[in-house]
Protein backbone atom coordinates (compact mmCIF):
# COMPACT_ATOMS: atom_id res chain seq x y z
CA UNK A 1 0.00 0.00 0.00
CA UNK A 2 3.07 2.61 0.40
CA UNK A 3 4.33 1.65 -2.62
CA UNK A 4 1.19 3.03 -4.22
CA UNK A 5 1.53 6.28 -2.45
CA UNK A 6 5.07 6.57 -2.78
CA UNK A 7 4.34 6.05 -6.72
CA UNK A 8 1.43 8.51 -6.65
CA UNK A 9 3.32 11.14 -4.42
CA UNK A 10 6.32 10.87 -7.09
CA UNK A 11 3.97 11.64 -10.14
CA UNK A 12 2.62 14.19 -8.72
CA UNK A 13 5.92 15.72 -7.77
CA UNK A 14 7.14 15.05 -11.68
CA UNK A 15 4.35 16.79 -12.71
CA UNK A 16 4.85 19.68 -10.94
CA UNK A 17 8.07 20.19 -12.13
CA UNK A 18 7.30 19.44 -15.49
CA UNK A 19 4.76 22.85 -14.59
CA UNK A 20 8.07 24.90 -13.65
CA UNK A 21 10.35 23.78 -16.10
CA UNK A 22 7.85 24.85 -18.90
CA UNK A 23 6.86 28.38 -17.16
CA UNK A 24 10.94 29.24 -16.41
CA UNK A 25 12.90 27.29 -18.52
CA UNK A 26 13.01 30.25 -21.10
CA UNK A 27 15.52 28.58 -23.29
CA UNK A 28 14.56 25.18 -23.25
CA UNK A 29 18.02 23.79 -22.54
CA UNK A 30 16.73 21.55 -19.58
CA UNK A 31 17.64 23.23 -16.75
CA UNK A 32 17.33 26.16 -14.66
CA UNK A 33 19.99 28.82 -14.83
CA UNK A 34 20.39 31.17 -11.43
CA UNK A 35 18.00 33.86 -13.26
CA UNK A 36 15.30 31.66 -13.80
CA UNK A 37 15.48 29.98 -11.02
CA UNK A 38 15.31 33.12 -8.96
CA UNK A 39 11.93 33.96 -11.12
CA UNK A 40 10.96 31.08 -9.74
CA UNK A 41 11.38 31.76 -5.99
CA UNK A 42 10.17 34.78 -6.36
CA UNK A 43 6.79 34.00 -7.62
CA UNK A 44 6.54 31.46 -5.50
CA UNK A 45 7.55 33.59 -2.29
CA UNK A 46 5.08 36.35 -3.87
CA UNK A 47 2.13 33.60 -3.67
CA UNK A 48 2.95 32.58 -0.60
CA UNK A 49 3.21 36.17 0.60
CA UNK A 50 6.53 35.70 2.28
CA UNK A 51 8.89 37.48 -0.02
CA UNK A 52 9.18 40.64 1.95
CA UNK A 53 12.15 39.88 3.90
CA UNK A 54 14.25 37.56 0.64
CA UNK A 55 16.76 39.16 -0.69
CA UNK A 56 19.80 37.87 -2.60
CA UNK A 57 22.23 36.22 -0.11
CA UNK A 58 19.04 34.27 0.97
CA UNK A 59 18.44 33.45 -2.33
CA UNK A 60 22.26 32.73 -3.38
CA UNK A 61 21.91 30.19 -0.15
CA UNK A 62 18.71 28.62 -1.44
CA UNK A 63 20.19 27.85 -5.16
CA UNK A 64 23.01 26.41 -3.23
CA UNK A 65 20.24 23.99 -1.53
CA UNK A 66 19.00 22.94 -4.66
CA UNK A 67 22.19 22.90 -7.03
CA UNK A 68 23.33 19.79 -5.54
CA UNK A 69 26.18 19.05 -7.49
CA UNK A 70 27.09 22.40 -7.44
CA UNK A 71 26.83 22.94 -11.55
CA UNK A 72 25.48 26.44 -11.11
CA UNK A 73 22.09 25.33 -12.68
CA UNK A 74 19.05 23.21 -11.41
CA UNK A 75 18.37 20.07 -13.29
CA UNK A 76 14.84 18.26 -12.43
CA UNK A 77 16.28 15.90 -10.91
CA UNK A 78 17.58 18.41 -8.03
CA UNK A 79 14.39 20.11 -7.92
CA UNK A 80 12.80 16.72 -7.16
CA UNK A 81 14.84 16.80 -4.16
CA UNK A 82 14.27 19.92 -3.15
CA UNK A 83 10.93 19.65 -2.85
CA UNK A 84 10.89 16.09 -1.32
CA UNK A 85 13.27 18.11 1.37
CA UNK A 86 11.18 20.44 1.88
CA UNK A 87 7.82 18.53 2.25
CA UNK A 88 9.57 16.23 4.37
CA UNK A 89 9.56 12.90 2.29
Amino acid sequence: MSNVRSDEIDNVIAKCVDEIWSKYDDDGNGYLDKDETKRFVQDTLEDMADGAGFNDEDFDQCFREFDKDGSGTIEKGEMVQFIKQVAGL
